[in-house]
């Protein structure tokens, strides 16, 4: 799914949810389980940087029946997440910006029956990377 609403939030499917997960390998965030929705009570919360899969997602995956998923999330910190697709509703992704009155960090929203994931990148530009001159 591509494009944006009118708050500027891209609204993704299973695979785009996961798929913005990926991305953001390498990035430090703050992750809040929050109950009902992105407004209920904060339940859990984690922090660290996103290290990505644990080994052996990919068989893991492979043994599922299709539209049961259970994709897992590790943090350097030793805390994860999981996505697990036959409680999905929604996901939406906020790229954030600093050009109004408010600025907004990035952050992704994935919606279950029950609950709202709500992962906010604490830093906002792309790690530096040294070039040999």
């Amino acid at each position: 799914m591509t494009g944006t609403d009118a708050n500027g939030y891209e609204p993704l499917d299973y695979a785009g949810a996961l798929g913005r997960l990926n991305d953001l390998v390498g990035r430090d965030v703050l992750v809040e389980l929050r109950v009902g929705s992105l407004h209920g009570p904060c339940r859990l919360a984690a922090r660290g940087v996103v290290i990505g899969p644990p080994s052996g997602q990919l068989r893991l995956t492979a043994r599922r029946s299709p539209e049961d998923d259970l994709e897992a999330f590790l943090l350097d910190t030793g805390a994860f997440l999981t996505v697990k697709e036959t409680d999905f509703v929604d996901g939406q992704w906020h790229a954030g910006n600093d050009e109004d009155q408010r600025p907004t960090q990035p952050h992704l929203n994935i919606t279950f029956t029950d609950s709202v994931l709500h992962v906010a990148v604490l830093w906002r530009h792309d790690p530096v990377v040294e070039q040999d001159d």
